[in-house]
């Protein structure tokens, strides 16, 4: 991976957090009226393309680690990513929602996990809410499934990365069943990260026919939703999950896969996007590429508790604000993201040193 490649996914990464961010807000009604619910919809979007920007991450660090130590890195290399953020992230959480509730309980419909905080926490931090239980996200942490999706990629693709033979088979096998349906449909989205970039060297692809690509690719978007193609891919995806409900002794609930068949075609469009990217010669300069990887390294952070922030807004009142107000909020999102990124995100290699102690502590016994 090129470092204009790497910047352009970084700037990729804090647009789609701020999409997420906005469509949210619009969901809860903190946001001004003026916004419109468009938004809603395009935050599921901007998901997918988390998906394929963590394909083509994941793909590229675990081809340097196997020469760097194999599996062993690459477990302590995901481990230190996912929980150094959704430790103190969870945490974080709730005790945010402890103040919301104060203000208006009735928006907490999770409220029948905090007087068993000591199993509903590990079962999170596990991350099973997403396979065969439903769709359960911890407190008020909406955005977390899609995290309930990834990290059960994380695992799939090491087995079949560095598991060999019988044993890869056997795990491969064992971790689609843990997954369930519900995550397995959205594993292309992610896995097809995994082959642009195992493919992107191939590519011959000039700077016009790059920039070309790039702007199919965001007009192509604007075309999808705006002609109303999308709606039309949406419900062909409900039309999907009835016709296989026929087949199963109950009605196939799709969870947070709600429009599969849409997601894939954003996959598509922002592969081709990434395609461009890769070819089209821009890097931003070195200011303008240390301010997008400072941004970029707090959106994992951002993008997991700002529901939540936002939602004890709406329980404290702050419904259809001004502009004015809006930005407030959007700042103080912003400040509460900065402090629990000291103790996360930003303390990576600190959590990476934890993991890879207990990992010797283990092995000893």
């Amino acid at each position: 991976m090129t470092p204009a490649l790497s910047v352009w996914l970084d700037l990729c990464r804090v647009l789609a957090a701020l999409a997420v961010y906005v469509g949210h807000s619009s969901l809860l009604h903190v946001a001004p009226e003026g916004v419109s619910a468009t938004w809603q919809r395009s935050a599921d979007d901007a998901v997918t393309a988390f998906f394929v920007i963590s394909g083509i991450v994941i793909a590229h660090t675990s081809r340097q680690r196997q020469n760097q130590g194999g599996a062993g890195h690459y477990v302590l290399a995901r481990l230190s990513r996912v929980y150094s953020v959704a430790i103190p992230a969870v945490l974080f959480a709730l005790a945010v929602d402890l103040v919301g509730m104060r203000f208006d309980p009735s928006l907490y419909v999770v409220d029948w996990q905090y007087p068993r905080l000591w199993l509903h926490l590990p079962f999170h931090w596990l991350f099973l809410g997403e396979t065969w239980f439903g769709a359960i996200q911890p407190l008020s942490m909406a955005p977390y499934w899609s995290l309930g999706y990834e990290v059960w990629y994380y695992v799939l693709f090491g087995c079949v990365l560095y598991l060999t033979g019988h044993t890869r088979r056997v795990a491969v096998v064992v971790v689609l069943l843990i997954m369930g349906p519900r995550i397995l449909l959205l594993w292309p989205a992610w896995w097809f990260g995994v082959v642009l970039y195992r493919r992107m060297g191939r590519l011959a692809v000039g700077r016009a026919w790059a920039w070309c690509f790039m702007l199919v690719a965001v007009l192509g978007y604007l075309a999808f939703f705006l002609s109303g193609l999308r709606a039309e891919t949406d419900a062909a995806s409900k039309a999907l999950y009835a016709w296989a409900s026929t087949w199963l002794p109950s009605p196939f609930d799709p969870g947070s896969t709600v429009h599969v068949l849409s997601d894939y075609v954003m996959a598509l469009l922002f592969a081709l996007f990434v395609v461009g990217a890769a070819h089209c010669g821009w890097d931003f300069g070195e200011r303008g590429a240390r301010l997008i990887r400072f941004l970029a390294g707090f959106t994992f952070t951002f993008y997991l508790i700002h529901y939540t922030l936002l939602l004890c807004a709406q329980a404290m009142g702050y419904t259809a604000p001004s502009w004015s107000v809006y930005a407030i909020t959007f700042a103080v999102v912003c400040l509460f993201t900065w402090a629990v990124a000291q103790v996360g995100e930003l303390r990576r290699d600190r959590y990476r040193q934890l993991f890879r102690l207990m990992a010797r502590r283990l092995v000893r016994a």
